[in-house]
């Protein structure tokens, strides 16, 4: 069984701009203009379902669409966004949680950097 293809499911474009009902249509206009300025060609969302990865026709990683915020791999981001440091942006669904006194903190992939699912098998690098 190849371990890659059990931890994403192939998604259309139409499906990836679906995928969460909250987004306005300010931000699925946002995500499919990015789609449309790198190239986007295939699409998957975790086995978690707690995101979507865009990739180029040669299988590359463009970028992660999550359900609050969009980031990019190193120098896609956009030009012109709010803050330029940062590789991504804010959908109009993003939530700012701080944590509950004695509430679990998140664990980070050392690898990529996103939240690890419980079971301590990162959706993203497996």
């Amino acid at each position: 069984m190849n371990t890659l293809s059990s931890t994403r499911r192939t998604m259309t474009r139409d499906e990836a701009l679906a995928w969460n009902s909250d987004w306005s249509p300010a931000d699925i206009t946002a995500i499919g203009e990015n789609f449309d300025r790198l190239g986007a060609q295939s699409f998957y969302r975790t086995q978690s379902n707690g995101s979507i990865t865009a990739q180029d026709k040669d299988g590359r990683v463009l970028m992660y669409v999550h359900p609050g915020h969009v980031t990019f791999n190193k120098g896609l981001a956009p030009e012109g966004r709010e803050n330029p440091e940062v590789e991504g942006f804010d959908l109009s669904t993003v939530r700012e949680k701080l944590p509950i006194k004695g509430e679990e903190v998140l664990t980070i992939c050392p690898s990529c950097f996103y939240a690890m699912p419980y079971t301590g098998v990162c959706d993203t690098c497996g």
